[in-house]
């Protein structure tokens, strides 16, 4: 005769079987050596304005670049300011990548197009894009066109050296099959080349938007009379050190938005999807 046990023991909960955002609010040993450093740099930074180690006047408290953060941001100054360098940096960007992916691809696939090309590239490289801007003010005038060139020009080596790099390092057997199965010129390219190169051809997109916003800066400065790096050098005629650190704040708040949930995101898709990384 069978029988029949019960258990008085409450039902425990499958862990397993939470949410998954509930478990991504669990704080991980990472993000607390990370909050942990950036509450250390607050606190030397007041402690530096306390003992008036550098001149009040140059060195505003973290409690002073708050209030001009919220100052910018009822007046709508700072949302303008950020929304005219953020199309220009997505634009200039997008356009290196649709330039900057073919041509790596092609002078990685192709000897003659490096022989062709790589030594020019590798010579105007060294030129730094803040002494492009007086030559991009003649031929494009003050304003947008300027300074998506002057991010488009800076940014489009990266690209083009990465998507080169990993051209080169894909596998040789790669290439074998595709040979055996006569595959089409057009069916390689998609199939093999990009997957193949694309961890080398995120990381150079990567560069590229950090290449962008060293760059963006000088040129707003020079050439625009809208963006963070107008923004930025209007407060220093000004005398406001708050506003010109909250200036670089918003680049960098908008830089780690970008990191962490845009190209986190593509990779996530790709590389991880595709078993060429761990997620």
């Amino acid at each position: 005769m069978s029988q029949i046990m019960i258990s008085d023991a409450p039902d425990v909960p499958d862990v397993a079987a939470a949410p998954r955002w509930l478990a991504s609010l669990r704080p991980t040993r990472e993000l607390l050596l990370g909050t942990s450093t950036i509450v250390a740099l607050l606190v030397v930074w007041q402690g530096v304005f306390q003992l008036e180690l550098m001149p009040r006047w140059a060195f505003p408290s973290p409690i002073q670049v708050v209030r001009a953060f919220y100052e910018l941001t009822m007046s709508g100054e700072l949302l303008t300011n950020a929304g005219a360098s953020v199309l220009r940096q997505f634009t200039g960007v997008i356009l290196a990548a649709a330039f900057g992916i073919p041509a790596g691809l092609a002078l990685g696939a192709s000897p003659t197009a490096r022989a062709a090309f790589l030594p020019l590239c590798r010579l105007v490289y060294p030129i730094p894009g803040i002494a492009w801007i007086p030559l991009a003010i003649l031929w494009f005038g003050v304003g947008f066109n300027s300074t998506v060139f002057v991010i488009f020009f800076s940014g489009i080596w990266p690209i083009i050296f990465n998507t080169m790099t990993g051209v080169q390092t894909l596998s040789g057997q790669y290439t074998d099959v595709a040979r055996v199965y006569l595959a089409p010129r057009a069916l390689y390219t998609r199939r093999i080349l990009i997957p193949g190169s694309l961890p080398f051809i995120i990381a150079g997109l990567r560069l590229t938007y950090g290449v962008g916003w060293r760059v963006i800066v000088g040129a707003e400065m020079i050439s625009s009379i809208v963006g963070l790096g107008f923004l930025i050098d209007n407060a220093r005629w000004q005398m406001r050190p708050d506003i010109m650190i909250c200036g670089m704040i918003t680049i960098a708040m908008i830089g780690w938005v970008s990191e962490n949930w845009f190209f986190d995101w593509v990779e996530e898709k790709t590389l991880v999807r595709w078993g060429m990384r761990t997620a």
